[in-house]
């Protein structure tokens, strides 16, 4: 395993510092992004992930090649060709195929070489591919380092647990009183999380978290943890 930097490691808290900064339903926006791209160089990265029967990306940076119909087109002819199926961890095309056996696919052909991708890291946000949720880092050329893939390791637990913040959050768009952050701090509460637990897994402080509560208690008119509960429940059912 290839050692790390103190730099990485200070790369690798921007990130996190970044994704626990969002608060609203997507969980890896352009400026998240960005930060991955500058935590492991890539021409593009992206975050694919299907809502209901659409398909949803948000990307950064500039592919080679722009994403045509034949791309698309290619990409699902092809799509038995691509190695990186859902699994725990970090994965590239140069793991499983050579570059000459990568080049004979039409999966090259129609697709990677048009868009002048050359090696891939594919990081599935669910073992088992759900919702197709995956972050995606291209590069022209294979010379990503196993440096690359520790840093995309460190912070895969984490990138799956803000992704499923960000679900909780978009279950509180539908109206009610409470803020999206709000709703998801009670949400945790309802689960019985203290509030340093609650902290821990939003990435923010217990200080944070009491001033939401606070203003959960003034909006609902309530005084207790399991008040305020019940109260944002029939607020948010009243609301639709």
């Amino acid at each position: 395993m290839a050692r790390l930097a103190d730099r990485d490691y200070s790369a690798v808290l921007e990130v996190l510092q970044e994704t626990a900064a969002v608060d609203g339903p997507v969980p890896f926006t352009q400026p998240v992004l960005a930060s991955l791209r500058r935590l492991v160089p890539s021409d593009v990265v992206a975050y694919h992930e299907g809502v209901g029967r659409e398909h949803a990306v948000v990307w950064t940076g500039e592919p080679r090649g722009a994403v045509t119909a034949d791309v698309r087109e290619g990409l699902r002819r092809y799509a038995n060709e691509d190695p990186l199926v859902p699994a725990v961890g970090v994965r590239k095309y140069s793991d499983f195929l050579s570059a000459r056996c990568f080049r004979r696919l039409g999966l090259y052909r129609e697709v990677a070489q048009p868009l002048g991708v050359e090696d891939m890291f594919r990081l599935w946000l669910e073992p088992d591919g759900a919702n197709g949720a995956r972050l995606e880092f291209d590069r022209p050329a294979r010379d990503f380092r196993e440096r690359d893939r520790v840093v995309l390791d460190l912070l895969w637990p984490h990138l799956r647990q803000f992704r499923r913040n960000a679900l909780r959050r978009r279950r509180f768009q539908s109206g009610g009183q409470l803020t999206v952050r709000e709703g998801e701090i009670l949400e945790l509460v309802a689960q019985g999380r203290t509030n340093s637990e609650v902290a821990r897994e939003l990435w923010i402080s217990c200080g944070t978290v009491r001033k939401h509560l606070d203003n959960v208690y003034a909006k609902l008119g309530v005084h207790t943890r399991t008040a305020a509960v019940v109260a944002a429940r029939a607020d948010q059912r009243a609301s639709r």
